[in-house]
């Protein structure tokens, strides 16, 4: 018995921090895997957002209507069918852009909108002149120049600054008729949105 119990191996007792160890690494692993995709999947999501799907209906130069309802309708939250609404993109990188709008007795509203999604400024018909909007959207670059400028030039602007070089203008007009719609729809064709020169 002696001899027996002396050829069997000495008993080990197996600590259990050795296991809570090994199941912590796992999950440290997990969650670092998760996190990687995480961040490589942001490019696909973002180009998902409100802001992207809006400037694809955006025209260069010029306001574009943008579907509301139908198939074609833009997927972005907060568009109305009782409205035409109109977009276009503004690239700041060369020059000012400037926004010209005539609707008078309607109801209608501006908003400008950065890359994030958020309204850095909007107006609407009660805040402009006898219906009438003469905006300048110029970044941080562009006012300090137009402040040297004599301010009766652009006395019945409103100058609009941007920290960001890429937006988007979206307009508004009221119409709850078929008749109304076809009047907005001359009245965004007939707005601008343009490159403006500054005179330095």
């Amino acid at each position: 018995m002696m001899a027996d119990s002396a050829a069997l191996p000495p008993y080990r007792r197996t600590s259990p921090l050795g296991g809570i160890g090994a199941f912590l690494l796992a999950v440290l692993f997990l969650s670092g895997a998760i996190h990687i995709c995480a961040i490589l999947l942001v490019p696909s999501f973002a180009r998902q957002d409100g802001w992207s799907r809006l400037a694809k209906f955006a025209g260069e130069g010029r306001f574009a209507e943008v579907p509301v309802v139908g198939a074609q309708a833009a997927d972005v939250a907060g568009l109305d069918p009782l409205f035409v609404t109109g977009a276009c993109r503004l690239s700041l990188e060369e020059a000012p852009a400037a926004i010209t709008l005539a609707a008078r007795e309607r109801f209608w509203s501006l908003a400008l909108y950065e890359p994030k999604g958020t309204i850095i400024f909007s107006l609407n018909d009660r805040t402009a002149l006898e219906g009438r909007l003469d905006m300048l959207v110029v970044n941080p670059g562009q006012n300090a120049v137009l402040r040297q400028q004599v301010p009766a030039a652009r006395d019945q602007t409103i100058v609009v600054e941007s920290r960001s070089n890429d937006l988007v203008a979206l307009v508004r007009l009221f119409a709850p008729t078929s008749a109304a719609q076809a009047e907005a729809r001359q009245i965004l064709m007939a707005a601008e949105c343009v490159p403006a020169a500054l005179e330095e």
